[in-house]
């Protein structure tokens, strides 16, 4: 009987659906299933760490929730390109921000760090419906209408909390990057095994203050990290090719007037072609004797705005070790900047979320749209990112309509 109610329910539900049209599709974004959102972003937290050590918090959250088993970052894999992603829901072809660094064409430098972010961020959005933004230590948020702290951790998760009740709270924990850097992904317990209780004391205060049904967590990290020991694939690249007759800066000091090439080493090689240094058939001669390196991709301008990149800001040329390999070994440690790390950890819980399902496809440009629909928010137009309706409940009149 109730199979019966349930499909007489989802019959009722299409019809209202196709008589209601876009008035129905606008009454559902306005509701909101969370009162407030924790977006706990977690640098270089590679989906495998949940299971290579033991994290109970973050793996309680996990089946309570949401998992993505194959959430994807924004190319190329690098920390400022990702989380300007995530913080707006676009790509780094609309939000202008490539990379960590990029060489400025127009000034014929080189510029780190990069701020100028062209499209709403998500305290932006929040401010202009009167909602407010707490972030904690994030380096992207400064002067973007959110409610600034220094530090991330538990204690000033409870003060923002307690001082301002944000509708969103931002929480940002590099150490984990740190440390994959140093060490590589292969001794992180100490430094994760923090990080989780870290987020159990999150839990256990808004537990205690009975905020925790009402609060719904996205825990994501921006890239992964693999270690820098494999096999290198071009460890002289830069020295050849400048023996092969290139010549190539990699400082602002370096570039002088006759300088063929701008290199950004960041995991992968990005390389910038200088004005009036190349006809078309010099660039073919550089990108023939590139692609002739083994266990290497190169990506020139359609395989770049393919990966939702723009070719003018992040290099006319990107070389990249396939997976398995790097292009130059480093001492022991992690690395990112590469297409194997493009794979991230995403997870949804809590209030207004599905419980204890994996899904598979989630993007880290699809946080922002859902933080924005979890709030009762409209999805701005420049977002490139789509919700993530697979991991969210159904609103309660909803529910009861279809039998559930």
């Amino acid at each position: 009987m109730r199979i019966g109610i349930s499909i007489l329910g989802l019959t009722v539900c299409l019809l209202l659906l196709t008589a209601l049209g876009p008035c129905a599709a606008q009454a559902k974004a306005k509701t909101r299933y969370a009162q407030r959102v924790v977006l706990v972003l977690l640098d270089s937290f590679s989906p495998h760490y949940m299971a290579m050590y033991d994290l109970p918090n973050l793996r309680k959250l996990a089946n309570e929730g949401v998992w993505y088993a194959r959430a994807q970052g924004v190319f190329p894999s690098n920390t400022t390109a990702n989380h300007t992603s995530i913080l707006t829901g676009a790509y780094p072809d609309k939000t202008g921000i490539p990379n960590n660094s990029r060489y400025d064409r127009a000034l014929d430098r080189l510029r780190s760090p990069l701020r100028d972010i062209r499209v709403p961020t998500l305290p932006e959005i929040l401010a202009e419906h009167a909602l407010v933004t707490v972030e904690l230590a994030h380096f992207l948020l400064e002067g973007r209408n959110a409610i600034s702290y220094k530090t991330h951790g538990p204690a000033s998760f409870i003060e923002a909390v307690e001082t301002h009740d944000p509708d969103l709270l931002i929480y940002l924990d590099m150490d984990v990057d740190t440390q994959g850097h140093r060490l590589g992904p292969y001794k992180m317990l100490d430094v994760l095994s923090k990080t989780d209780r870290d987020i159990g004391e999150i839990i256990d205060y808004l537990e205690r203050q009975g905020k925790l049904e009402s609060t719904a967590f996205i825990v994501a990290s921006d890239h992964s990290m693999i270690e820098n020991s494999l096999p290198e694939t071009a460890p002289r690249l830069l020295a050849d090719l400048r023996e092969a007759g290139f010549s190539v800066a990699t400082t602002n000091q370096e570039i002088r007037p006759d300088t063929d090439l701008v290199a950004i080493t960041a995991g992968s090689i990005f390389l910038y072609c200088r004005d009036g240094r190349f006809d078309q058939e010099r660039f073919d001669q550089l990108v023939t004797w590139l692609k002739a390196i083994s266990n290497t991709d190169v990506f020139t301008e359609a395989d770049l705005r393919a990966r939702h990149a723009d070719p003018y800001a992040v290099g006319d040329i990107v070389v990249a070790p396939r997976p398995g390999y790097v292009l130059t070994k480093g001492g022991g440690g992690g690395m990112h900047g590469v297409p194997e790390t493009e794979h991230t950890t995403l997870l949804l819980s809590g209030a207004g979320v599905q419980k204890g399902l994996v899904q598979g496809r989630g993007r880290t440009v699809d946080i922002a749209p859902t933080i924005l629909h979890l709030l009762g928010l409209e999805i701005p137009q420049h977002m490139d990112g789509e919700v993530l309706r697979d991991a969210i409940q159904l609103p309660p009149g909803w529910r009861r309509l279809l039998g559930l």
